[in-house]
């Protein structure tokens, strides 16, 4: 038996969690043959889900810096309308008062002040 599961250990290499997971089977009475053919597919399987995690991982990554990419592109984009409605705004303020000091100014006015004194 100690020799079966030394070459467990060799089989399992440094995967410590393998080797517990296959010397409990064994223990359990799951012959020495069928534990060493399972080896590979459990390791295939591990790198998968480990594959797996990694791309999932790299996912998480990705969407959130695209999401704080967006994000700041949004902001900029708002800041940007906001600068141009202050300036529409200006200019509409700033034709305001033109046409207002025109109108003061104008022939309107002083026909005004001839003939309705103040």
């Amino acid at each position: 038996m100690n020799k079966a599961l030394e070459q467990l250990k060799r089989e399992t290499k440094d995967d410590a969690r393998l080797f517990e997971c296959m010397k409990e089977l064994y223990e359990q009475g799951i012959p020495f043959a069928e534990l060493k053919a399972l080896i590979p597919d459990l390791k295939r399987t591990r790198d998968q889900l480990h594959f797996k995690r990694m791309l999932q991982s790299n996912n998480e990554v990705l969407l959130q810096m695209i999401s704080e990419e967006m994000s700041f592109l949004l902001d900029a984009k708002e800041r940007q309308e906001e600068e141009e409605f202050k300036k529409l705004d200006q200019l509409i303020r700033q034709q305001q008062s033109f046409r207002k000091s025109a109108a003061e100014s104008g022939p309107a006015s002083l026909l005004k002040k001839l003939f309705l004194p103040a």
